[in-house]
């Protein structure tokens, strides 16, 4: 009875956020009401603003939880035990997935929308995105060149050219208008920007 009591809080809050996702998506940031919100997930307005102060606090909410998938996701990629070229493969390979997907195009496109009204909403979207993959990325690079597979250079700066290379100005552009179709496919990109980076990076011996 006790259990119950304490995991209905939390459930309710993971049916906001739930429910908030899917109309944001679907209908865009401007559009949906904290009442449709409240709607889907099946509770009061009340309710719902004992969990958040506003609409803003609901978006900033699912931003952290789907950074934290998508960082969840390629962390796991960066942490097995393969060699350099599959691991930067592996890696490259889920960044794509999480870019090219539906749910990340129209969450990007709804927070690069609200960037000049909420600066403080976009820097939290890019520090729990894109700094923080940077972060990761150069922590694999950098035990890669402590034992020798990649050559000694800035491990900050050698995660920006893998990352250049694989998340270039066409992918960004085609993620904000909507135009991932028109991409090459994702193995035949990844390889190439893997192949690049190890032909700069990659120490004599096997990558």
């Amino acid at each position: 009875m006790v259990e119950r009591a304490l995991s209905a809080p939390i459930d309710h809050r993971a049916r906001i956020l739930d429910s908030a996702s899917e109309a944001f998506l679907e209908n865009g940031y401007e559009i949906t009401s904290t009442a449709e919100i409240a709607r889907r997930a099946r509770v009061s307005k009340r309710e719902l603003y004992t969990y958040f102060q506003d609409k803003r606090d609901i978006l900033d909410a699912v931003i952290t939880e789907l950074q934290a998938e998508i960082q969840s996701q390629a962390n796991a990629s960066w942490s097995s035990g393969g060699g350099v070229r599959e691991v930067l493969t592996e890696a490259g390979t889920e960044i794509l997935r999480i870019m090219n997907s539906e749910r990340f195009g129209k969450l990007f496109r709804i927070v690069a929308a609200q960037s000049f009204r909420d600066p403080v909403l976009s820097r939290r979207f890019y520090l729990l995105g894109p700094a923080m993959g940077r972060k990761n990325t150069a922590a694999f690079l950098s035990r890669q060149m402590i034992v020798g597979k990649l050559r000694t250079a800035d491990p900050l700066l050698a995660a920006d050219d893998f990352l250049d290379m694989l998340v270039s100005s066409r992918y960004l552009t085609a993620v904000v208008l909507g135009q991932m179709r028109r991409l090459p496919k994702s193995h035949v990109h990844v390889a190439h920007a893997v192949d690049l980076f190890l032909k700069y990076y990659a120490s004599d011996g096997p990558a």
